[in-house]
């Protein structure tokens, strides 16, 4: 009957726990590496693929790739999904690049009102640089 009753207590704890996003730990991997050196006002080529903590490939809609401005807010460059990743082409700003991260469009609803609730995955190794 113990037994019983602890394997009972096992399975109630785990479902208190709540499951697993599966976007939980998903980090975006550079296919080329970023040519930080580019100017400003010429455009920038950035391709990259999305994977989860096992390695596996990690794919979704509405994904763009947010960019720290140097000197100013951030920015989102649209992405299109190409060859099981994502590219995203923007023009350099005139103060430069700081930080690049992948971001997918979320919602989430509070009471009555519709809200946004992006999700941001880091590159491995993080994209940044000091701004001059």
């Amino acid at each position: 009957m113990l037994g019983l009753l602890a394997v009972v207590a096992a399975v109630v704890g785990g479902l208190a726990a709540g499951p697993v996003s599966a976007k939980d730990r998903v980090r975006a991997k550079l296919d080329a590496p970023v040519r930080w050196q580019t100017e400003p006002g010429r455009t920038l080529r950035v391709a990259w693929h999305l994977v989860d903590a096992d390695g596996r490939r990690f794919r979704a809609s509405g994904i763009y790739l947010r960019v720290s401005r140097c000197g100013t807010g951030p920015m989102r460059a649209a992405a299109r999904s190409r060859g099981g990743g994502y590219v995203a082409r923007l023009r350099v700003p005139k103060g430069g690049i700081s930080k690049l991260v992948v971001g997918l469009k979320g919602w989430r609803i509070v009471g009555e009102r519709r809200e946004r609730a992006d999700v941001l995955f880091g590159f491995d190794p993080p994209l940044r640089r000091r701004c001059a």
